[in-house]
């Protein structure tokens, strides 16, 4: 014989209660069964709603009338698709259970209170609504199947509306439905779940009773064991039990096998699955108990039962776990060390305010001891701590008591923990990953669960952080890309064409969101780049000056494991928010100079911010677009190596120009060649004025360890005195044939000495300064044209011989793989297989 639960989304509807009955026949053919039936989706909460309005004077009336047509509505529905089935004939059966309700919601309102004998009478009203229609599905299929009301089976003591189980008593009521009990037994035992007969043990008096939080769970495990069944299937709508809660971690992993022992402890800590109390009844049987969905019946489900598991392999653990909204009190003072009894009267104490507590932990000073309790009952226990030990509190013996509220416990959890070291250490170490402070640890002596108390804001990033590390799921980077135009288009495109293959190597990279002058698109679950640059066309927000406010308010809120805000802008203001942003706990990965360019206290300050948030600031593209000049530098003075000068041509702009002039091109149409080309900017005077090579200069300046501003970089002009370069941009191309000449006498001069003029930056002497260098044929920048950048290091360690990197610097294509490899940098490719 086997036990099936049917819960609320399983008798949701027409539907739903018609693809339950057929799991049920296609099991009843196999070997005689048991069922048990919760309320229809929503009922319970429906009723709870109805008591709250009642005892609050409103008239209970139309909560009847809508019970009455929701459950109209589906039996309706079964009629017109199940021959056989009479919806009046059922409904019929069902209106005495109508009626009571609405007598039972009148009580509520005249008194204004509702009575636990009534409470436990009103919300078993769902239960025995919905067994009925089960039943009357059943024999319209001509099935084999008797109703039999679960007050007659199930006998509960201690509380009323969550009541613990007599077990001998339901033995005793169940004995005569047991495999070969008799000799002509019904097929299918069907049974109304969450409802029991409650016996008071003051008056020995019994009524109707409740098996409170998951109670058809627990009526199904009750009966199961008392009916000495083989198994218990509880029928959902998930395809069994997950490492962590699939609505928190996306990529949570189905658990086949997992014990007893393991269920309970991931039920204590929040986890959705069969509830402590439903487990041990089984577990004392030896009965397995699975998780399967009733929306995919093939599917294998999760098998709950006697570990080990050969199919788990060497796996520490099986499943992360939350418990949400809990307070950690603490007690502390001098006269706790060392003070035997101390503890017998504090949780003497928390007992008498009839609360359960979740967590214990005590400091090795014995100075402290620490628990955590349910947020709602938290003043409750304190104010028990308070009278209990007023007088040692008066005394200053003992502290005050000490309540942090809005706390969660998250748990590893897992038989393997036994025998496998380093768990402690990994979970430790993924909190951290996130710079969630820890608050408590406690790990209990079994030496199969792990948990740390920290604010309740972190507790699903903390799940995912964990979830992570432990099962190897992919790293996510989360991209918010502010800016979409060449470069930023470009690095989105390569984003997507990339995903999948990242997929494979475990890393899970989804653009956020995108920010662009149109304005904004933004989606927590990533949003679809197929079509992007036509989404950007009709965005979700404006482009505004919040833009970057709701970015981090974003982030705060939604807490992505490793938020990167990519700048690919050219703006000027930008920058001054980059404090902000890495303080949200974002990264960010641009190629903007103007942050690293600013006064030197605000680059320090960035430096610091991101080392305090544990977030990176890559910049990679800063130099160079695509090559490698930031981290080769950043690499040598981090081992001890020390700039003595420097040479660069560092935009491809002026490489393209002054190459051409070694060609016998003109000045003036070497310029208009590169403008059309669109090496240089639509004004050519933005780049031959040589700014943007100062700022690049600057930032090797700085990153080799040099305190200098861009005011102290000297800058030498490109053209003669004489030249007026002033005007709009066609009155300055117009006059630049004026300067030709100039160039001309110059190049051939140098010609003569075996030498060419190339324009960019030199260090030497912890000084900067940025015009045309005279360039001999030994000289590594000598054949460096056609918008080739190169980099010329002259270190302690590399000389006479320099370190040189030379490349294209300049391209949409280059600079954006060179951002989209900094975002990369944001997750590690090493973690353990």
């Amino acid at each position: 014989m086997i036990t099936l639960k049917f819960g609320g989304t399983s008798m949701a509807n027409a539907r739903r209660i018609l693809a339950s009955s057929e799991i049920i026949i296609n099991r009843a053919k196999e070997d005689r069964i048991s069922v048990v039936v919760s309320a229809v989706a929503g009922v319970s909460n429906n009723l709870q709603s109805a008591i709250d309005a009642t005892t609050s004077g409103i008239s209970g009336s139309n909560y009847v009338t809508d019970l009455r047509n929701t459950h109209n509505e589906i039996c309706l529905e079964l009629q017109s698709k199940l021959p056989g089935f009479d919806a009046d004939k059922v409904m019929a059966k069902l209106e005495p259970n109508f009626i009571e309700l609405e007598k039972l919601l009148a009580g509520c309102v005249s008194f204004g209170e509702c009575p636990d004998t009534v409470h436990c009478r009103i919300m078993g009203m769902g239960e025995l609504i919905s067994a009925p229609i089960m039943e009357a599905v059943l024999l319209a299929k001509k099935q084999s199947v008797i109703f039999l009301d679960s007050r007659k089976f199930v006998y509960t003591t201690g509380n009323q509306k969550e009541g613990e189980a007599d077990y001998a008593k339901c033995n005793e009521a169940c004995a005569p439905f047991r495999d070969g009990a008799s000799p002509a037994q019904t097929r299918i035992l069907l049974f109304p779940g969450f409802i029991c007969t409650w016996t008071d043990s003051a008056s020995s008096k019994s009524v109707m009773g409740l098996l409170g939080r998951n109670g058809s769970d627990f009526s199904a495990a009750i009966i199961g064991a008392s009916l000495r069944v083989k198994r218990v299937e509880f029928w959902t709508d998930v395809d069994g039990i997950f490492t962590a809660d699939p609505r928190v971690v996306k990529d949570a992993i189905l658990i086949d096998d997992m014990s007893y022992e393991e269920s309970m402890e991931l039920s204590f800590f929040g986890s959705k699955v069969l509830h402590p109390k439903t487990i041990a009844p089984l577990q004392a049987k030896g009965i397995e108990a699975w998780s399967l969905n009733s929306h995919n019946p093939s599917a294998r489900g999760t098998r709950i039962g006697k570990g080990p598991f050969a199919s788990r392999g060497k796996s520490s653990i099986c499943g992360v776990s939350t418990l949400k909204h809990v307070s950690m009190i603490s007690v502390g003072g001098a006269l706790m060390r060392g003070r035997t009894g101390m503890a017998s009267k504090i949780f003497s104490a928390v007992s008498s305010a009839g609360t359960s507590i979740l967590l214990i932990t005590q400091s090795s000073s014995e100075y402290t001891i620490s628990f955590c309790v349910r947020d709602d009952e938290a003043e409750k226990v304190k104010a028990a701590l308070d009278k209990k030990f007023e007088l040692e509190i008066r005394e200053k013996l003992l502290d005050e008591v000490d309540v942090r509220k809005d706390c969660a416990i998250v748990s590893v959890v897992g038989d393997g923990m036994i025998a496998n070291r380093g768990v402690a250490s990994k979970f430790l170490s993924a909190l951290s990953s996130q710079d969630i402070n820890i608050l408590a640890i406690a790990q209990g002596s079994s030496e199969r669960c792990i948990s740390a108390v920290i604010n309740n804001e972190f507790a699903d990033t903390a799940v995912k952080a964990v979830h992570q590390f432990f099962f190897h799921t992919a790293q996510t980077i989360e991209v918010f890309a502010f800016g979409a135009g060449t470069i930023g288009g470009t690095m989105i495109d390569q984003i997507r064409d990339q995903r999948e293959k990242l997929l494979k190597e475990n890393v899970d990279i989804k653009v956020m969101c995108i920010t662009t002058i149109d304005g904004m698109n933004i989606n927590e679950d990533g949003l679809d780049l197929t079509n992007w640059r036509e989404d950007m066309k009709k965005p979700m927000y404006p482009f505004g000056p919040n833009n970057v406010d709701d970015i981090i308010k974003f982030v705060r809120e939604k807490k992505p494991l490793n938020p990167v805000f990519v700048d690919c802008t050219a703006s000027y203001d930008l920058p001054e928010r980059y404090l902000d942003i890495l303080n949200a706990g974002m990264s960010i990965a641009t190629p903007n100079k103007r942050a690293n360019s600013m006064n030197i206290e605000f680059y320090r300050e960035l430096r610091r911010t991101a080392n305090k948030m544990h977030r990176r600031f890559l910049y990679e593209t800063n130099v160079g677009a695509g090559l490698p000049i930031i981290d080769t530098l950043q690499n040598l003075y981090k081992s001890g190596d020390r700039l003595e000068s420097f040479n660069g041509i560092m935009s491809g702009s002026l490489s393209y120009i002054f190459g051409k002039l070694d060609e016998g091109v003109s000045f003036s149409q070497a310029v208009l060649e590169a403008k059309e080309l669109r090496y240089t900017e639509p004004d050519p005077r933005d780049d031959l004025n040589g700014l943007d090579v100062a700022r690049k200069a600057l930032i090797i300046a700085r990153e080799s360890g040099f305190d200098i501003e861009l005011s102290d970089i000297t800058m030498y002009k490109v053209f003669p005195d004489s030249f007026d370069s002033s005007g709009t941009v066609e009155e300055f191309l117009k006059k630049l044939p004026e300067v030709d000449d100039y160039f001309a006498k110059k190049i051939a001069d140098l010609k003569k000495k075996g030498k060419v003029l190339r324009m960019g930056a030199t260090i030497k002497d912890g000084k900067v300064s940025v015009g045309m260098m005279e360039v001999g044929q030994n000289d590594p920048l000598y054949g460096v044209r056609g918008g080739e950048n190169a980099f010329v290091f002259y270190t302690e360690r590399y000389q006479p011989i320099p370190l040189t990197v030379k490349g294209y610097g300049a391209g949409a294509g280059v600079t954006a793989a060179g951002v989209f490899g900094d975002i990369l940098r944001t997750v590690s490719f090493n973690m353990e297989q």
